[in-house]
């Protein structure tokens, strides 16, 4: 399960006390996160559900796509997590994102009624997917881990686009 938390999480220390300590329930019960799965879209999605609640806040980053979804969680400026997933880890996500500013990549190509509507009354923030591109060279050479699904949405978290609810 460690190789599937390096592929989500930016920076990880294996047995170090950092800031915000995950383990795997079959070995251990007591953490900060506990993962009782080991497999990527169960782990990303405990994960990008877990980790803001215990930092307090942050910038979700949603790069919308036909069959995939990029998902990426800015705090304090500093990039957290990454993943690419499906639509169902998408949803599940936006419903329990509360206290995040959800930034949403917005083009004529995407339909972002569907993710907002996971979001309840919440406001989202719409960013317009060209004005956001002008950051994807940057973050493609300062991340070159990261999917093109990923670097998009990290680039939405860097921009305010234009703040919506719909009730």
């Amino acid at each position: 399960m460690y190789d599937v938390v390096r592929s989500i999480v930016f920076e990880v220390a294996l047995f170090e006390r950092g800031d915000v300590t995950v383990v795997d329930a079959s070995y251990r019960e007591k953490g900060d996160v506990v993962l009782r799965c080991s497999d990527y879209r169960c782990v990303a999605r405990e994960l990008f559900i877990s980790l803001p609640r215990i930092l307090g806040g942050g910038r979700l980053g949603v790069d919308l796509g036909a069959s995939r979804n990029g998902l990426a969680y800015v705090w304090n400026g500093r990039p957290m997590l990454h993943a690419v997933v499906d639509w169902g880890t998408v949803e599940e996500v936006l419903r329990k994102a509360e206290g995040l500013q959800v930034h949403i990549g917005s083009s004529p190509y995407v339909d972002v009624k569907r993710a907002i509507s996971s979001l309840g009354c919440r406001a989202v923030h719409l960013v317009d997917e060209l004005t956001a591109s002008w950051s994807r060279r940057w973050l493609r050479l300062r991340y070159p881990q990261l999917e093109e699904d990923e670097v998009d949405a990290l680039s939405f978290t860097y921009y305010d686009g234009v703040v919506a609810s719909i009730c």
